[in-house]
C-alpha cells in the first residue's frame, strides 16, 4: 500500500514523499511537492503489486501455499477449541487437496485469485475425491455419502477468508481472493427430526432390546439421556464424573483438557430418569460414557448407531443426534417452560438461538387450536 508523507528540513520546507509498504519494511521515493506526491502515488498504485515491485526494485517473498496454511494452523491451535481447530485444518487439507487435483501449477499464496475460490466452489460440489478428503478418517463408504450442499460449501470458504484474512493483516497478500466472490445460494434447510413422547419411547425401548451386545448397550442409555438433557453430541462424549453431582442431581458442561463447550460453562438440574441412567452407571472410567473399550466415544458413532436404531423402530427421517436436542427442547416448551429457562439449560447466548430449537408436534398443535370453542 502506498501513502504520502513528508519531512522538514533545517528552514521548516516540507519535502513530500510516497511511501510503499511491503514485507522488508518501507521505501519513501521522494516526489518533491504534495501535488507532485499525490500524482505519483496514483501511478504507483495503478500497477499490479507484482509490477509496482519490480519497478521499484523490490523483491516479493513468495509464500507457498501449504508453508502460509500451516502457519495458519499453529495460530489457530493456540486460540480455539480442538473441535473447531479440527474443522479448519479439514477445510484446509480440502483446499490443498483441490489445487492438487485440478490446478496443480499454483503453489504460492498470491496465485489464489477469486476464479480459484470460485472453481473451488464449483467442484467441491461435484468431486467425490474432494468429499473424501473433507471426511477424511471418518468411518463409512464414501461412495455412499451425499456431496455437500452449496451451504457447507458457503461455510467452507468462511473458514478459508478467515484464513486469508489473517494473511492480509501480516502483509503476506495484499488482499483476500474470498474478498469479491459470492456465496452460493443455498438451498432450503431441512427441519429437525421432532420425535413425539411415543416415538421417543419407541426409539429407547428399540435401543434396549437391540443392544443387548455389551459393546453396544451403552447406546440405549445415551439416547435416554440426550432425549432428556438435551446435551449436544460432544458434550455427552466428554462428560466426566467430575462434572456431575450426583446426590443433589447437578449436571456442568465445563472446559476440560483437550475440549471446549461450544458456549459458555452452565449448570443445571437432571429430571429423574437421566439421574438414575448416572446412578446405575458404573463408574470405572474417567468419562462416564464409554465404548467397550473403556474409551471416550465419538460422535459419529454415536450417529451411526441412532440411524441404525431408528430405522429398525420405523422412525422414519431421525439421522442427526441433534434432533434429540431439538425434541428435548420443544417438549419443554410445549409443556410450558420458558424460553429463558430452557436456553439457561441448552447453553444459548440469547433468546433468539432458542427460537430456533422452537417446535410443536401436530398433536400439541391439534390439542392447543382445541382449547378454544366458541359456540
Amino acid at each position: 500500500m502506498a501513502s504520502i508523507q513528508f519531512k522538514k528540513g533545517k528552514n521548516g520546507k516540507k519535502t513530500f514523499y510516497v511511501v510503499i509498504s511491503h514485507r522488508a519494511g518501507h521505501k519513501w521515493i521522494k516526489a518533491g511537492s504534495i501535488r507532485d506526491a499525490k500524482i505519483l502515488k496514483k501511478e504507483i498504485e495503478r500497477l499490479s503489486e507484482s509490477k509496482r515491485f519490480e519497478s521499484l526494485g523490490l523483491v516479493s517473498r513468495q509464500k507457498r501455499i501449504d508453508d502460509f496454511f500451516q502457519e495458519y494452523a499453529d495460530y489457530i491451535k493456540l486460540r480455539n477449541a480442538p473441535s473447531t481447530v479440527k474443522r479448519y485444518l479439514s477445510v484446509l487439507n480440502t483446499f490443498v487437496t483441490f489445487l492438487k487435483l485440478f490446478h496443480p501449477n499454483i503453489k504460492g499464496l498470491s496465485q489464489i485469485t477469486p476464479d480459484i475460490i470460485e472453481a473451488y466452489q464449483s467442484k467441491r460440489l461435484q468431486s467425490l475425491n474432494l468429499k473424501v478428503a473433507a471426511d477424511g478418517d471418518k468411518t463409512g463408504n464414501h461412495k455412499n455419502k451425499r456431496l455437500p450442499k452449496p451451504q457447507t460449501v458457503n461455510n467452507e470458504v468462511v473458514m478459508l477468508a478467515c484464513a486469508f484474512n489473517w494473511g492480509v493483516k501480516r502483509g503476506l497478500i495484499s488482499s483476500s481472493p474470498t474478498k469479491n466472490v459470492s456465496k452460493l445460494r443455498e438451498l432450503a434447510s431441512r427441519q429437525p427430526r421432532l420425535l413425539t413422547i411415543d416415538e421417543c419411547k419407541l426409539l429407547v425401548k428399540t435401543a434396549q432390546t437391540l443392544c443387548k451386545n455389551p459393546s453396544l448397550k451403552v447406546y440405549a442409555n445415551i439416547f435416554s439421556f440426550l432425549l432428556n438433557t438435551g446435551l449436544r453430541s460432544g458434550e455427552l462424549c466428554n462428560l466426566t464424573w467430575n462434572d456431575v453431582d450426583l446426590k443433589n442431581g447437578l449436571i456442568r458442561i465445563q472446559p476440560k483438557d483437550g475440549w471446549t463447550p461450544k458456549t459458555f460453562t452452565r449448570e443445571f438440574y437432571l429430571n429423574e430418569t437421566s439421574l438414575k441412567i448416572l446412578i446405575e452407571t458404573k463408574q470405572e472410567n474417567q468419562w462416564i460414557f464409554t465404548n467397550s473399550n473403556g474409551n471416550r466415544l465419538d460422535t459419529d458413532d454415536i450417529r451411526r448407531i441412532l440411524i441404525k436404531i431408528a430405522r429398525i423402530a420405523g422412525i422414519d427421517g431421525l439421522t442427526r443426534v441433534h434432533d434429540l436436542r431439538h425434541t428435548f427442547s420443544s417438549h419443554l416448551q410445549m409443556n410450558g417452560v420458558d424460553a429463558a429457562t430452557v436456553a439457561a439449560i441448552l447453553g444459548h447466548k440469547d433468546l433468539t438461538t432458542t427460537r430456533i430449537y422452537t417446535h410443536q408436534t401436530q398433536e400439541h398443535l391439534r390439542s392447543s387450536i382445541n382449547r378454544v370453542g366458541i359456540e
